[in-house]
């Protein structure tokens, strides 16, 4: 992961760091961890570090969460969220319980997805030559309830070069692929600017050979380094 762009006014001159995503097929459900550590560099010179880790268990049928939440910068706990939330059916409403950091519980709108499902819809989407689509999709990463995500769904980008990627390079061969962009949306929001934009260069089994993080003041470029394979579970 790497700075791509930034204004002036960010005040960010240079991002690295990396990111490490495993999704785990649990039979019922799907197993997800992720860990970003980046590193910024400030103009006028300050550096500081953050890291975030999410967990989350999400069953195949769509209708229960359960996550986890870390997010440090140099070295301190800022913000740790955990809970879980659940849908009364597929398209009905939910409602979401956090534990940390303190009890507290909202309903969810009909219609809430939850991450892992939304993307096998965008890639069904995709798949069936939709060109957009949009949902309410709560995942646990923040306290005030689900986001709006809007999709783009186009061609993938050209490729830029760049190192080639190690690992079970299989899984990225004979694979659909289309670019997609979301646009993160506040509930209610959808009038003013997205929070954040994401765009993927993403593949029909899921995995994103690219993609960049648009916060408006800065953008961040990940690229795929490395690839593997885990053991399917006997079910």
């Amino acid at each position: 992961m790497k700075l791509s762009a930034a204004r002036p006014t960010s005040g960010i001159i240079e991002v690295s760091g990396r990111m490490v995503l495993e999704t785990v097929d649990s039979c019922d459900g799907w197993e997800i961890k992720q860990r970003i550590k980046l590193d910024f560099l400030r103009n006028e010179g300050d550096e500081f570090g953050t890291d975030s880790s999410f967990t989350s268990y999400e069953t195949k049928d769509g209708l229960a969460l359960r996550f986890s939440v870390r997010n440090i910068q140099d070295d301190e706990v800022e913000e740790e969220l955990r809970g879980h939330a659940d849908l009364e059916s597929v398209g009905g409403k939910g409602r979401a319980t956090f534990t940390l950091p303190e009890p507290r519980s909202f309903g969810l709108p009909a219609g809430t997805l939850f991450p892992t499902t939304h993307l096998a819809l965008i890639i069904r989407h995709a798949r069936d030559g939709d060109k957009s689509a949009s949902y309410s999709v709560f995942d646990g990463a923040r306290l005030d309830g689900a986001f709006q995500v809007n999709a783009i769904i186009g061609r993938p980008p050209r490729s830029t070069g760049g190192p080639g990627v190690r690992g079970d390079v299989s899984l990225l061969r004979n694979q659909a692929a289309w670019g997609v962009r979301y646009a993160f949306f506040a509930a209610g929001g959808q009038g003013s600017n997205p929070e954040y934009e994401m765009s993927l260069d993403l593949l029909g089994n899921g995995v994103a050979r690219s993609m960049v993080l648009d916060y408006g003041d800065f953008a961040i470029d990940s690229r795929l380094v490395q690839i593997e394979a885990l053991p399917r579970p006997k079910c």
